[in-house]
This record gives C-alpha cells, structure tokens and sequence, in this order.
C-alpha cells in the first residue's frame, strides 16, 4: 500500500531518537504495509501496520495554528511514538487517511481514536465546575439573605462557560473510536 503523495516530514521527537530515527527531521511514508520513518541525518525505523495497537488523530489549538499530531502505540514496544508535520502539509493528510484505512482494512475501527489526550480535554470542564461550585457556594452562604436569583447570579457565568467546555470537550476533544473514515477530516489539516 503507498501513500496518495510522498509522505511527510515530521519532527523528530525524543520517541523517535530513542528508537534511532536521527535529525531534526524525519521522512515518513507508507508503503507495502509498513509504516516508514527516516531521519534526516540517519537512522531508520519500520513499522509493520500489524504491530499497530492503535492510532489517536488528533491536533491541539494555540492562539495563531493548530498543531496536528498522531500518536502511535505499538504492540511491541510500550512507547508511545507522536508523528508531527513540520506544517499544514496535504502529504500529511493523504499518509494518515492511507494509514488510517489500511488499519481499518486488517482489523477494523477499533484500532483508530480521535481526539487529544483524555487530561487535557476534561482540564477545562473539571476546572470550570471548580469554578461554578465556588459560585453557587458564595449564592448559597454568602449571599443567603438575598433573593432566590440573586443568589444564582454568581454562579451563572461559570454555568454557561462549563456548558461550552463540557460540549467542546464531548464533540470534539475527548478521545474515542471512530466509527466512519470520513470522522478524521475534522482532525486532518
């Protein structure tokens, strides 16, 4: 199986050093069922997609890009390997969707997640309920003479703000299965 362009290049992260990938970049591409990383100033590593425990699809948001990464567990080593475009590269999209649907091909859908990791999706939402029970705790003793509404205001900002964060988190962070190919273009550039 190859890829629909050249592969991509991606940045080589400490998993990949440790496994001898070298550089500070390195060159990953799909062919003939294997998964393949070459680093820049040497060092190689093949991946048979056999050995592929599971994928997570994923990208995390800064104030100016988003970083798309894709994490890779692997049956026989307990590292867990992060492939990230060096930019916005199509090339990276065309691997990952190949990647994607030859995993899907051997051995289904549930080898394949969405998502970023499960601590940083739920982050916002539990601090934001911190937030809102701190607010009804200040409507509820603090301001317990008052009348019933007023008593609800402090604590109506950091209800709706949770309500976002929680839907945020629910439809697009929180790691799961995909059950369709076509649910990894919202993760692709």
């Amino acid at each position: 199986m190859t890829t629909a362009g050249s592969g991509f290049q991606a940045v080589c992260t400490r998993a990949l050093k440790r496994d001898g990938v070298m550089g500070k970049r390195a060159a990953v591409t799909l062919h003939n069922g294997w998964l393949e990383i070459a680093g820049e100033e040497g060092g190689a590593l093949s991946i048979d997609l056999a050995d592929i425990a599971s994928i997570r699809v994923g990208y995390d948001e800064s104030k100016y890009r988003k970083y798309f990464h894709t994490n890779i567990v692997r049956k026989s080593q307990p590292t867990l390997l992060v492939l990230s475009p060096l930019s916005d590269d199509r090339n990276y999209s065309a691997t990952i969707r190949a990647l994607a649907a030859a995993l899907a091909e051997a051995g289904g859908f549930d080898r394949i997640e969405r998502g970023t990791s499960a601590f940083w999706a739920w982050l916002g939402p539990a601090l934001m309920g911190l937030l809102l029970l701190a607010g009804l705790g200040v409507g509820l003793f603090v301001l317990a003479d008052h009348v019933w509404w007023q008593r609800f205001a402090p604590a109506a900002a950091p209800a709706l703000l949770f309500a976002v964060l929680l839907w945020n988190t629910k439809a697009r962070l929180a790691p799961r299965p995909i059950k369709a190919l076509g649910e990894l273009d919202g993760q692709l550039p």
